[in-house]
């Protein structure tokens, strides 16, 4: 009797034990469209995101009146947690660009967590340059230049999972930019070495410096690094020493 007792508080502690919890292994933009019709981004506007959960299964999200614009969805751990979170750009077909963290809840269901104010005009588009905590305050911070053909500014965007509200950026700097009109890809990035404080690979306005951006004394300060030569100019900025 003893040993059946056993055998059934065995089976009806394996049935309540909760399952481990699916975490994000991958991300895509999937479905491209010419609905939006902007053409910032050469083949650049897709109707679905798709993501990779590392049980093999995938989860989509998508819009009625927005796309996705970008070149590709990005993996961050905001919170520490060892799973990531998905970083997006989302164009509205009225209101323009806005940036789109997504992540799992309990259930594994795929949700739309923080989101940026949209720039507030359609065909007004940003370009992500790279996540890292830029400032040194434990909050890391997507840094993005904000219409990268027109307004030419970098924008950082602290992301705090555990805060209420949309997320604001902490800082700005104008006269930088990281993508030409129609190119494929964002160029430059962050350059984020053990025992430096990240730094950001941009162009200043006109295509003629390449630019290291960085925080110092509770600001961004940019300084040119060396001539403009095309992407595979500022390659080698990127490299940690």
């Amino acid at each position: 009797m003893l040993k059946l007792a056993a055998l059934f508080a065995l089976a009806a502690s394996l049935f309540a034990a909760p399952l481990a919890a699916a975490t994000i292994s991958g991300a895509h933009y999937a479905e491209p469209t010419e609905v939006y019709g902007h053409g910032a981004v050469k083949d650049g506007e897709y109707a679905r995101l798709v993501v990779t959960l590392d049980d093999g299964t995938t989860r989509e999200a998508s819009f009625k009146k927005s796309v996705f614009e970008d070149t590709a969805p990005r993996l961050h751990d905001f919170n520490g947690d060892g799973a990531p979170e998905v970083v997006t750009v989302v164009s509205g077909f009225v209101t323009g660009a806005w940036v789109q963290v997504w992540f799992l809840d309990d259930q594994d269901r795929l949700i739309p967590a923080k989101a940026s104010a949209p720039i507030g005009q359609r065909h007004r588009w940003l370009a992500i340059a790279g996540i890292a905590d830029f400032d040194g305050d434990g909050v890391d911070e997507i840094a993005y230049v904000d219409r990268p053909h027109l307004k030419k500014e970098l924008v950082l965007l602290p992301v705090d999972l555990a805060r209420e509200g949309m997320l604001v950026p902490s800082a700005r700097l104008s006269g930088l930019t990281n993508h030409h009109l129609g190119a494929a890809e964002i160029e430059g990035g962050v350059r984020d070495c053990r025992d430096e404080a990240p730094v950001i690979l941009t162009a200043d306005a006109e295509w003629r410096q390449i630019v290291e951006t960085r925080w110092q004394a509770g600001e961004l300060v940019s300084t040119p690094v060396g001539p403009y030569e095309g992407p595979a100019s500022i390659a080698p900025f990127l490299t940690c020493p």
